[in-house]
């Protein structure tokens, strides 16, 4: 990193190094600026070879086009190192210019992007403009082509200065420009979000779908219907998530070839063959003439083969930036059958790798040398990261920048006083790079966070399903909600409101529900809790299928008073909100729901019921449905002579056929009225009670039926009583 400020140095400074070098009278080397320059005459777009994973060789046909697109002369560099930014960006271009001697638009690029520094020579355009529009405008994701695609896009606009004032405001604000491509973080994030997305919405659809049809009494959509559906959409959800979501790589980097990956390890290798010191050209500077002979003459001197390399070293290059990996590619490249004298292949040795920057990467690595790899490692600690100071004559010496030839020289003096050991390698293997292609591959939509995702979708559905449950029931308590008979009631409505039937036929159906109540409903007088709860769920799903069907030609009297019977009896019925008669629902409970549906069809087989101001029960079995005269009872318990009170037919005429005996004394009737009360009284068994528990007359069991509630010798049972307990005890007003 930082090598481009490096060549920059370098280019600008070796005035002053080959000052010094002419007084030891030394070969001068050529300058960065000069090597440019002899490249930028072989095409005006250079792109160093130490870029293989951001900016390979072989994109250099991308740039040309783009170089084209400015409508002017343009030369490019891009150059290792993460930015050009500094005062001596537009030094180097100026140098460059100097020595190439062309007019032109000078563009100088890092090796990941970044704004580029530009310099015109002889050509009016808004050259800066474009370049500070560019960095306000792209974000830090675009890579140098997207960079260098972006700057001639605000070079031809004829904007360049309003863009790049607007670019600055925006970033003043703390406005930031959206990213480019998807990283692995935000991969990670989409193949969540689609696991929820495929798995939540095919459940939450069927399962509350299913909930709201058993909700409103069967009708709506069903699971043959649901479950085309759900799949249909889960479908949709897999085939477009991808086309959504369609990105592969992480960033717009051309991708490299074979032959891009080697092209540095080439090179170095070409010059290490027959020069133990190589100084990469964009290096050229960091060591005087002076220096690079004593290394030479040195490096010959040691009883091992030294290597000495002096490159950039970079995260794009062939490398990924390790000088470890580098030395190991040479030594590959290095090994031939070319043998040196004494036997030892060509490739084997000590490696020294420089990081061509201030400060940098030093590394020292025996391959194939018989040296005492550990001891070596351990010896050269201090060099790897900067951190030795030099000698007192390498920090006399004017020459070089006096940081990068003191640790080089302190690399030599260890190696030559490093014991002997068995040929080997080095004491670390350095780990393999990235594949340059895979390391920017972005994984599947359907890989890593995917299936935390799907697990996630489900419980989010169920999550949803209890909130709507809880919500419908919620609803249903505080009468907001559309019960069964409430979606029966609005269906009846809408079709009074649309096309009836005949007269014939409504009067047919009339005629018919009249004669299934000519008779008394049936009842024991002590039913079990198992005949209260059957009895009650096939009579409420019958209500509710006669009230649907009657309701658009009843009376507003009829119906009003159906429906709160039938309104009641669900409350009280159903008070889980599930559409089905509770299962933990007691034999008072389900003997008052009965009793409020047998009064509710009453009512719609004999309309007359419906104009009397209440509407009163049987006082023996108020399970027998409404009242049809008054005859004296004494009930259990009672003091006192027997009152009149209302009684069903059927009780009415039990009671009559024990009076009409006209040789009866009136004990006798009293005794066979008494054998009446007893036979036909409703007894149950108080809630909570097991099966073995005494049954108890209505009236004293705890309930809305009982002698508490208003039911005393004094009172009648009646419907609207009733209704008004029990919306009372449900909080329903």
């Amino acid at each position: 990193m930082g090598a481009v400020f490096l060549v920059t140095a370098a280019g600008l400074g070796w005035a002053a190094g080959t000052g010094a070098a002419a007084e030891e009278e030394q070969p001068t080397p050529a300058t960065p600026a000069a090597y440019l320059a002899e490249q930028l005459r072989k095409s005006p777009v250079y792109l160093s070879d130490q870029l293989p994973r951001t900016n390979p060789l072989s994109a250099r046909p991308a740039f040309v086009k783009e170089a084209k697109r400015t409508g002017v002369p343009t030369y490019v560099l891009v150059l290792p190192g993460s930015g050009t930014g500094g005062p001596d960006g537009d030094g180097l271009l100026a140098a460059v210019h100097d020595r190439l001697g062309k007019d032109g638009l000078y563009l100088l690029f890092g090796g990941d992007g970044g704004s580029p520094e530009v310099g015109t020579f002889g050509v009016d355009v808004p050259a800066r403009d474009a370049a500070m529009a560019t960095t306000f405008e792209l974000p830090y994701d675009a890579g140098t082509l997207d960079t260098f695609r972006h700057f001639v896009d605000v070079l031809r606009s004829g904007d360049a200065a309003q863009r790049a004032g607007q670019g600055a405001d925006a970033s003043r604000a703390g406005e930031e420009p959206d990213k480019l491509y998807t990283t692995r973080t935000d991969r990670e994030n989409q193949g969540f979000l689609v696991g929820i997305l495929l798995t939540g919405v095919p459940v939450l659809l069927v399962s509350v779908g299913w909930y709201v049809r058993r909700w409103r009494g069967g009708k709506g959509p069903g699971l043959r219907l649901l479950m085309p559906v759900a799949a249909g959409v889960a479908l949709v959800i897999g085939v477009g998530a991808p086309l959504v979501y369609g990105d592969t790589r992480s960033d717009g980097d051309p991708l490299p070839t074979a032959a891009d990956m080697k092209a540095r390890t080439v090179r170095v290798a070409h010059g290490l063959r027959d020069d133990p010191v190589y100084v990469d050209p964009l290096a050229a500077g960091l060591l005087s003439p002076a220096e690079l002979d004593r290394l030479r003459k040195r490096a010959e001197r040691l009883e091992v083969p030294v290597h000495i390399a002096v490159v950039p070293l970079d995260t794009p290059d062939e490398s990924g930036g390790d000088g470890e990996l580098l030395a190991k590619r040479l030594h590959s490249r290095l090994g031939s059958p070319r043998l040196r004298p004494g036997g030892a292949p060509s490739g084997d040795g000590v490696y020294v790798i420089a990081d061509a920057a201030e400060n940098g990467e030093l590394e020292v690595v025996n391959y194939g040398a018989k040296l005492d790899s550990a001891k070596l490692y351990d010896d050269t600690e201090d060099l790897r990261f900067g951190a030795y100071e030099g000698s007192k004559e390498s920090k006399a010496s004017k020459n070089g920048d006096g940081r990068l030839y003191p640790r080089l020289e302190e690399a030599l003096r260890i190696i030559g006083r490093t014991p002997s050991g068995p040929r080997s390698g080095p004491y670390l293997d350095p780990m393999a790079a990235e594949d340059p292609v895979a390391e920017d591959e972005l994984p599947s939509l359907y890989s890593g966070d995917f299936g935390p995702g799907a697990f996630m979708g489900v419980v989010a559905a169920l999550a949803a399903l209890g909130v709507t449950a809880a919500g419908l029931a919620i609803a249903r308590r505080a009468g907001l909600g559309t019960l069964p008979a409430g979606a029966r009631v609005s269906a009846g409505a809408r079709a009074s409101a649309g096309t009836r039937a005949s007269a014939a036929t409504r009067t047919a159906a009339a005629a018919r529900t009249a004669a299934a109540h000519d008779a008394v409903p049936q009842a024991p007088a002590r039913p079990s809790a198992g005949w209260l709860r059957r009895t009650a769920r096939r009579e409420l799903d019958e209500m509710n299928d006669e009230f649907e069907r009657l309701s658009g030609e009843l009376p507003e009297a009829v119906r009003t008073r159906a429906w709160d019977c039938l309104d009641a009896a669900t409350l009280l019925l159903d008070q889980e909100g599930d559409n089905r008669v509770d299962a933990d629902a007691d034999p008072p409970t389900l003997a008052t729901g009965l009793a409020l549906i047998r009064a509710g069809r009453a009512v719609l087989a004999d309309r007359a019921t419906a104009t009397a101001p209440q509407l009163k029960l049987c006082t023996l079995n108020p399970l027998h449905g409404p009242w049809s005269a008054e005859r004296k009872l004494k009930l259990p318990g009672e003091g006192g002579a027997a009152r009149s009170r209302p009684v069903c037919a059927e009780c009415r005429t039990a009671l009559d056929a024990r009076d009409g005996a006209g040789s009866d004394s009136r004990r006798a009737r009293a005794e066979r009225a008494a054998g009446v009360v007893a036979s036909q009284l409703l007894c149950l068994r108080a809630p909570g009670s097991g099966r073995s528990a005494p049954y108890e007359p209505y009236y004293r069991v705890p309930g809305p039926l009982d002698a508490t509630q208003g039911t005393d010798r004094s009172q009648s049972l009646t419907v609207e009583q009733i209704v008004r307990r029990v919306r009372e005890q449900l909080g329903v007003h």
